[in-house]
């Protein structure tokens, strides 16, 4: 086997389990091949679950050390890494935990680890300088109506179907542990940072949607229509910019 082919079969057994890099791997009593081979596949998953674990403390406080170690590990052989970076790893195991439980729990535990998902992004998310208020203050009335507005990089929005963020406070050694897992109803939460604190909070059904129009392109005459007033409007962008979401105006 040539050593190109010798490197993919070595990584196909690493990340898949492919047997055909075995013939090529000499072994003897004391290390047999498998045990040889197994020092590699095995460190490999066990690095994923590390990576996980700092991505999503929330998720394994809630499961519990050794059924988090469990599904996660389960997740590492079935799912292995496809970056180049560790950060990008763990976008699916939301899904993943969801498929893997049942009942409440089972949607808690999915959406809990979403929200540690954007969390992460959040903070992982590029730097640019937001802008204050006092950005608006040359603009003419007649520019207001077309004003369009760029959103800080870190900005994420999930909507979420279960009391997850009381069990991210407890995480977070913010809250006393809920009692249980709760279903509640579709809630819309804001998820950004602000220099080196990452925030969150939940938005009305209102800024919702206005927040998604303001993100997908809509001037400021079109929210001022979605809200029905002007007033609401330019209160809502205030707190918009006093929040550092925006970063840029056209």
């Amino acid at each position: 086997m040539k050593l190109a082919q010798l490197q993919q079969s070595f990584q196909d057994h690493v990340l898949r389990a492919d047997m055909r890099i075995v013939p090529e791997i000499s072994g003897d009593e004391r290390f047999p091949t498998s045990m040889r081979l197994g020092v590699y596949s095995d460190a490999y998953a066990a690095r994923l679950i590390e990576v996980l674990a700092e991505t999503f403390p929330a998720a394994r406080a809630a499961l519990g050390e050794g059924s988090f170690a469990g599904l996660v590990g389960e997740f590492a052989r079935h799912r292995p890494s496809r970056f180049r970076s560790a950060r990008a790893y763990g976008e699916q195991l939301p899904q993943w935990l969801g498929s893997r439980l049942t009942g409440v729990r089972a949607q808690g535990i999915a959406d809990l680890a979403r929200f540690e998902w954007a969390v992460a992004g959040a903070f992982d998310a590029a730097d640019q300088v937001a802008l204050t208020p006092a950005s608006l203050a040359d603009l003419s009335p007649e520019q207001w109506p077309e004003l369009r507005f760029a959103f800080s990089p870190t900005v994420r929005r999930l909507s979420v179907t279960s009391n997850c963020v009381a069990w991210w406070k407890f995480a977070c050694a913010e809250a006393s542990r809920p009692s249980r897992w709760r279903s509640t109803g579709d809630q819309q939460w804001l998820v950004w940072r602000q220099e080196l604190a990452v925030f969150y909070r939940r938005l009305s059904r209102a800024e919702t949607r206005a927040l998604d129009a303001g993100v997908a392109g809509a001037t400021f005459g079109q929210l001022c229509e979605q809200l029905s007033s002007a007033a609401v409007a330019a209160a809502m962008l205030h707190g918009w910019f006093n929040a550092g979401l925006i970063v840029g105006l056209s």
